[in-house]
């Protein structure tokens, strides 16, 4: 019997290695050195000490095989030969137990059957990674590669301050609203003014736009923190109703009343399962937890104000949990919702105590949510192409134009900077520089993933090399430049960090991650985490470029304050020379992938799956 444990113990601890050789990414030297050490032991005690000598030795023996060269070539391909022979080793020893005694029969019956099921779970795994191959071995491009920005051509700190004071005097910038509508009219006469002609995308959609809010419990003003967009709207007098304290999305308790929900803040979310890591430049970046965490907190927690709704609910209070203050205040979160045609409105952890103290107490309060709701409001996407010599093949550099503040979004700001440089020598390959609107309306612009999917689905002709089209080679993405890092430390305070925001950087193929290497490595400043697209995401607008087969470069700082919508906008977290030093580095990574031939620059890598990398 004791012989019988030990054998189901040694099969279920193959079974286990196998699974975290496949699923957990980055730690395959850690995991493939102890498989190595059990294959080992169970070889040695079961060959030399219990003289079983059987065909499941071979096994053993090509799996110690397999992890040693793993170790030695760190290729996936062999290790999944050996996360495979350790499966095999696990089945082979749990499915030749024999056990005669009635009860005991039943139980291993019951134990094989939830064995084989784990088994062929990780044996998907292991397929999956196959084809993805999460392991990329990094490259170094040749010295002749770099390049030196000429600082008498590109504009100036100064000339850049000039253009993002002028992006902000049209104020928050929503999809569609009057200030973004202003911002690409200027846009357009910046490129306009070059010698650029304009081609433009022209939509229309459903807008809705908060004018007040406020909230009353027995007569007495509540701050709210921000509404909710796109929620709802009441009339001046608002909705009057019982407050009911409710736990997410147990809204029939609230029928006919208002509901009060706590969104506590997902700070403690494993980052594995949304980000997977190439390398960091210096090496001691790394991911930074928080980082995102209201963005991914609306996403992740989605209060579903449509189930409110349905449910006869008149207006729902969400409470911040989690995060200070100042840091939940005027966040235009979340921007991915379809119109739910209730009113909602967030309010801080601070006023949430009295609010949810109210609601257990059945009291009755008042939310009030005037917003302009309008049909068929017009908004454009442009673009502008700077010819190259080879016509055939282009690269794309994209930003969105909306936005609520002086980072989120300035990347098209950037882009103006980048043309007017590249114009002055024609390039290689042809550059196509889009504009894109509707990042801030997402339900009606997203296509197949972000705003620019909806734009590249109405120009194949510029990318998809099919039909005499032009096929794009390489891609820039351009998001939230000159983010200075603004956290809550231990005492809820948010305060400066002193440090730059962390530079999360999407590289779509091996040839990417080293020429970004080589863009930014003479900057005075740099934090940067090479990222892959993983699980299905890729934050930001680069996402619809590599779901292409695109390979980019995709920029994307992510500041806890991106989506705040302040009157300052946010110029006391910004930092100019930072965005200089950004856009530099950008131009430098342009001009190398103009140089570079296409069979080096690759196709993308597909996105890979399971828990990602994040040191």
């Amino acid at each position: 019997m004791f012989n019988t444990w030990m054998q189901g113990i040694v099969g279920i601890l193959f079974l286990l290695l196998a699974f975290c050789n496949s699923f957990f990414i980055g730690k395959e030297i850690e995991i493939s050195t102890v498989s190595l050490i059990v294959l080992i032991l169970v070889f040695s005690i079961s060959h030399f000490i219990c003289k079983k000598r059987n065909r499941l030795h071979w096994v053993y023996l090509g799996g110690i095989a397999a992890e040693t060269l793993f170790l030695f070539t760190n290729t996936f391909f062999i290790l999944a030969l050996g996360t495979g022979l350790l499966l095999v080793a696990g089945a082979w020893n749990i499915f030749s137990l024999r056990i005669n005694a009635k009860g005991a029969k039943r139980v291993l019956t019951v134990c094989k059957i939830l064995f084989g099921i784990f088994t062929a779970l990780t044996g998907i795994i292991i397929g999956v990674n196959l084809y993805v191959n999460p392991i990329t071995t990094s490259i170094q491009l040749s010295e002749d590669r770099k390049v030196i920005i000429d600082d008498a051509i590109l504009a100036t700190e100064a000339d850049m301050l000039k253009e993002i004071e002028i992006m902000n005097s049209f104020g928050s910038r929503t999809t569609g609203s009057e200030g973004h509508n202003r911002f690409i009219q200027w846009l357009k006469q910046q490129v306009s003014d070059m010698g650029y002609e304009v081609y433009q995308d022209n939509y229309t959609f459903d807008r809705w736009e908060a004018e007040k809010s406020a909230l009353y419990i027995n007569n007495q003003e509540i701050s709210v923190a921000s509404p909710f967009p796109y929620s709802g709207e009441t009339d001046k007098d608002g909705v009057t109703g019982e407050l009911v304290y409710i736990k997410a999305g147990n809204y029939n308790q609230a029928k006919g009343k208002i509901a009060v929900v706590e969104i506590n803040n997902t700070r403690s979310i494993p980052l594995g399962f949304v980000m997977n890591t190439r390398r960091s430049f210096p090496t001691k970046s790394h991911v930074i937890k928080g980082d995102g965490d209201l963005v991914l907190t609306t996403v992740l927690q989605d209060p579903d104000l449509a189930k409110a709704k349905k449910a006869g609910v008149q207006a729902v209070i969400l409470v911040w949990k989690g995060a200070s203050d100042d840091k939940v205040s005027n966040q235009y979160l979340p921007f991915t919702t379809e119109y739910a045609g209730i009113p909602a409105v967030w309010v801080n952890e601070t006023e949430g105590e009295k609010v949810i103290a109210s609601a257990k107490s059945h009291q009755k309060g008042t939310v009030i949510l005037e917003a302009q709701v309008q049909k068929a409001v017009p908004t454009d996407s442009f673009y502008v192409v700077l010819e190259g010599k080879k016509k055939e093949e282009t690269i794309i550099i994209n930003s969105h134009t909306d936005g609520v503040n002086v980072v989120e979004e300035n990347g098209t700001i950037g882009m103006l900077s980048m043309l007017r440089y590249l114009q002055q020598e024609r390039p290689e390959r042809t550059m196509v520089f889009a504009f894109i609107t509707g990042h801030f309306r997402l339900p009606e612009f997203k296509g197949t993933s972000q705003a620019t999917s909806t734009w590249m689905q109405a120009h194949p002709e510029l990318w998809d090399g099919k039909d005499g089209h032009r096929k794009a080679v390489a891609g820039i993405t351009v998001e939230h430049l000159g983010s200075m890092e603004w956290k809550d430390n231990e005492y809820g305070e948010y305060l400066p960090t002193g440090d730059i925001q962390s530079e999360y950087t999407y590289a779509g193929n091996k040839t990417m991650e080293a020429i970004w290497l080589k863009a930014i490595q003479d900057r005075r400043t740099t934090r940067t985490v090479f990222l892959r697209g993983h699980n299905k995401f890729e934050f930001g607008e680069s996402q619809p470029l590599f779901e292409a087969g695109i390979p980019v470069i995709g920029l994307i700082p992510m500041p806890d304050y991106l989506m705040t919508d302040s009157q300052n906008r946010e110029m006391d977290k910004f930092d100019i020379t930072l965005m200089h030093e950004q856009i530099e580095s950008l131009l430098k990574a342009a001009i190398i992938i103009d140089n570079t031939s296409t069979a080096q620059l690759g196709k993308a890598d597909k996105y890979s799956f399971f828990y990602g990398k994040t040191k």
